[in-house]
């Protein structure tokens, strides 16, 4: 019974096992479709959330800021570039006449001197006593003269016809009719007979009196006695003043230099191959590194020759400096107007790209930037002359282009002006009309 009871037992746990798995699916089935079904509803959530959500916004634009200038339409300049040096054309070595003792010394280096003022003086007594010298010699000359009056007669129809025919003498010679050697033999005919009618009668006993001599001799010592006082020849600055009190000097001595700043004059050496369309009165302007300043000028004066060895040519340009503010000896750059070119539609140089062998400029259209294809012809460092527009549009004078962040720039892209540059006019202060070249 106890067997039989076992083996009942055991055969209901068998069955109970079975069954057990029976329900589970036996492979475990059952739990899979169960997890299968939890995530099927999350993914029903899931894309039901996604067909709920709206569309994203497209990103905005970005605009590139950039720098614009115009298109001109004008003279386009090709400028002669030549170095040199500013002079003055007044200065001079102050040097004595007169020789003696150097009393006084007025003035010192640096010294601004206006013209006649006394810059230093000489002993003058031997001088003076010279001129009283001369002066008794001219009365006792007179005296002598005034005793002999009775003496002689002047022919004043005599002295008359003299200078009637000394002036026919000269009329022929100066049309060439007389040769020079015919001219002083003919004059020397009339002096003589002139001179026998009485024509110098004066002349020749003032001469035999003395007179004359005494006359020169007295006007001789007052230059001399003037000459003690070494004056300013013009106003300027006094310069390389070496001389002191007590110093004996001679006739000659140098003294010192006076320069007058107030006009200079440039000096620059333009290179021969230059020089075949400069001439006088064309504008130059004149960049002085010292100041840091460019002045507006024109050329004065180009010299007939060359320099052999430089093969340079010397151009002067003359400009006033009131201030001061230049000197003598500064080293100046200058740009003269060599080739003038009038109406030419042109660019600023920044504003030509080139971009696979192609050459192209950004014309601004609204809030666009617009490529242009476009052939170039001269140019200086400011512009570039437009010849022609291949594609994208047309350029007139008083467009707007694109001049800068545009090397990576693309058609049509939006852009932001930040700056507008105004146009480059070096040479608007000159008269360009005369000098175009075509």
């Amino acid at each position: 019974m106890k067997t039989l009871r076992y083996f009942l037992v055991l055969t209901l746990l068998l069955v109970g096992a079975l069954a057990g798995c029976l329900g589970s699916g036996g492979d475990g089935t059952a739990a899979d479709s169960t997890s299968s079904s939890a995530a099927d509803v999350a993914d029903a959530k899931t894309n039901g959330d996604t067909e709920d959500e709206k569309p994203k916004k497209p990103k905005k634009e970005k605009a590139i800021k950039v720098n614009i200038s115009k298109v001109a339409q004008s003279n386009l300049v090709l400028p002669v570039f030549a170095d040199g040096a500013i002079r003055t054309p007044k200065s001079l070595v102050i040097k004595t006449k007169v020789g003696g003792e150097l009393l006084s010394v007025l003035v010192r280096d640096g010294d601004k001197v206006r013209k006649g003022q006394v810059l230093a003086r000489i002993d003058s007594r031997e001088y003076e006593i010279a001129l009283e010298e001369s002066r008794y010699r001219h009365l006792q000359a007179l005296s002598q003269m005034a005793a002999e009056a009775d003496t002689f007669t002047i022919n004043h129809a005599a002295r008359e016809e003299f200078q009637v025919g000394r002036d026919d003498l000269e009329k022929l010679y100066s049309r060439g009719t007389l040769s020079r050697e015919e001219y002083q033999t003919r004059l020397l005919e009339l002096e003589m007979d002139s001179l026998h009618k009485g024509a110098f009668r004066e002349a020749v006993f003032q001469q035999r009196t003395g007179l004359a001599e005494a006359r020169m001799a007295e006007e001789r010592a007052k230059l001399n006695l003037e000459y003690t006082d070494i004056r300013a020849p013009f106003s300027g600055v006094v310069q390389g003043l070496t001389m002191v009190a007590g110093e004996i000097v001679t006739t000659g001595t140098s003294v010192c230099t006076i320069f007058n700043n107030e006009k200079l004059e440039a000096v620059i050496n333009v290179l021969e191959a230059d020089l075949g369309n400069l001439s006088e009165g064309r504008p130059a302007l004149l960049s002085i590194p010292a100041t840091g300043e460019t002045l507006e000028a024109k050329i004065d004066v180009i010299s007939p020759t060359l320099d052999v060895a430089t093969r340079t040519c010397e151009v002067i340009v003359r400009f006033d400096n009131p201030d001061g503010k230049y000197r003598p000896g500064m080293f100046v750059r200058t740009r003269v107007a060599g080739w003038v070119y009038p109406n030419v539609l042109m660019v600023p140089k920044d504003a030509v790209l080139t971009r696979d062998n192609r050459t192209l400029v950004f014309k601004k259209d609204g809030d666009r930037a617009k490529w242009l294809y476009v052939d170039t012809g001269r140019q200086n460092d400011d512009w570039i002359e437009i010849l022609a527009v291949h594609s994208g549009g047309s350029l007139a004078p008083g467009d707007e282009v694109v001049v800068s962040n545009h090397l990576t720039l693309a058609h049509e892209a939006k852009i932001k002006v930040r700056k507008t540059i105004p146009p480059v006019s070096r040479w608007d202060f000159a008269d360009l009309g005369e000098g175009a070249q075509k």
